[in-house]
């Protein structure tokens, strides 16, 4: 059952009202938006038929619909389009990067995600396509048909009255002059660098030789730092609730009440104060686990000066790694006391969200992810922060691998 018909049984006024928007769907607390087909903006009925074309002013309100929903954490880009016209995308984009200021928001494909398709996903904080996708092309065009040879022969003569010799631009019959041309030339130009700034704006290192126009495929993307990979839709969904597993806890529990805001120096002050917090209790209950390290240590030097008691001591060791064992165990038992901490310090982050609009920038991959790019330069801090991540994630395996590589080891110093 989902979690939005356990509500409805369980309150039955409090089921979520459904979306305004028809490209809008809402799954489990994620609002799906759905770009498929060419993007026009104000696509009249013809175009939706015959070409599937879908209205960017419609998206454009299903995403601000999503953004502003309490009853949808995060949003999720649902798309499979070549592109479409200029008009209208670059307001759709921005709607796209005001939504992840306030929630969440993901783009994924496993078809297409051409030209204005991309420039729009490019403003979301993670893109993720499968391998077959085709990403990208980068660029703009604008063909101008020149029909007047056929005219011609046609025995039609077209004369043009114009005030601005502009003005004339794209007249059937009628050649281009070399000024008109340099006039839709520098537009292009004005529009792609439009285009490759939207791109870049998200901190992706995307190389200037893959903005050319040209697109790839999945794996090709992920290599030019255009999207992550992932295996299929599900995949990019379950990416989206893992990494942003404490928003839904933030949204729930954020204190708007005026009277309470502070200058924005004094509030992070006060958020790194709760970090700080958190570190020293955490370090607490390791401390058991740095005590019995350090007597191995003792008994490891004890040993290289009195040679004649090496097996006694080597039998100490080994209790004294016993004895790490059970502090592991009892570790796990501080854990929930540990999540509490955390629990106030997300809390006091969307307080200072909530209060002052701004946001502490993540670690953000290519793909979007916050995870440990170097894990011999990260803090104790970030890789606890890491391992539970994994533990909240179910992954076990994982989880365990990572605290007997990365953590025990900081205790044995």
């Amino acid at each position: 059952m989902t979690a939005a018909a356990q509500a409805f049984f369980a309150n039955p006024q409090e089921l979520p009202a459904p979306a305004q928007s028809t490209a809008l769907s809402i799954e489990d607390g994620v609002g799906v938006v759905a770009i498929g087909g060419p993007m026009i903006r104000k696509a009249d009925i013809l175009s939706q038929i015959l070409f599937n074309a879908v209205d960017t002013e419609e998206i454009t309100a299903a995403v601000r619909e999503a953004a502003s929903r309490p009853d949808i954490e995060a949003v999720f880009l649902d798309i499979d389009s070549p592109g479409g016209t200029v008009t209208g995308t670059p307001e759709l984009a921005q709607a796209v990067a005001d939504a992840g200021k306030q929630k969440p928001v993901y783009a994924f494909s496993s078809g297409l995600m051409c030209s204005a398709a991309y420039w729009v996903a490019s403003q979301a904080q993670a893109v993720y396509v499968t391998p077959s996708a085709r990403v990208g092309s980068i660029g703009v065009i604008q063909p101008i048909f020149d029909e007047s040879e056929a005219f011609k022969n046609a025995g039609i003569k077209v004369e043009v009255f114009a005030a601005g010799k502009f003005k004339s631009i794209g007249v059937p019959g009628v050649p281009l002059t070399d000024s008109q041309r340099e006039c839709i030339q520098s537009n292009i130009a004005e529009t792609a660098a439009e285009f490759h700034t939207a791109v870049l704006s998200r901190g992706r290192k995307i190389p200037a030789e893959a903005m050319e126009g040209q697109d790839f495929s999945g794996k090709q993307a992920q290599r030019m730092n255009l999207a992550g990979l992932v295996r299929d839709r599900a995949d990019a969904i379950q990416r989206l609730r893992s990494y942003h597993v404490s928003f839904k806890a933030q949204a729930r529990r954020v204190d708007t009440d005026p009277l309470a805001m502070k200058p924005i120096e004094d509030q992070l002050q006060e958020a790194l104060a709760r970090i700080q917090t958190l570190e020293t209790d955490a370090q607490a209950s390791a401390n058991l686990l740095s005590e019995a390290s350090a007597n191995a240590a003792s008994l490891e030097r004890q040993m290289a000066l009195w040679g004649e008691e090496r097996t006694c001591l080597t039998a100490d060791l080994a209790t004294a790694r016993q004895s790490i064992e059970s502090l592991t165990i009892r570790n796990k038992e501080l854990e929930a006391k540990e999540q509490d901490l955390e629990a106030r310090v997300a809390l006091r982050s969307a307080q200072v969200v909530s209060f002052t609009g701004t946001q502490v920038p993540a670690k953000i991959s290519p793909a979007g992810d916050t995870e440990l790019a170097n894990v011999a330069s990260a803090t104790a801090e970030e890789r606890i922060a890491h391992y539970n991540n994994l533990v909240k994630a179910k992954q076990p395996k994982a989880a365990a691998e990572f605290y007997q590589k990365h953590i025990q080891p900081l205790f044995n110093h």
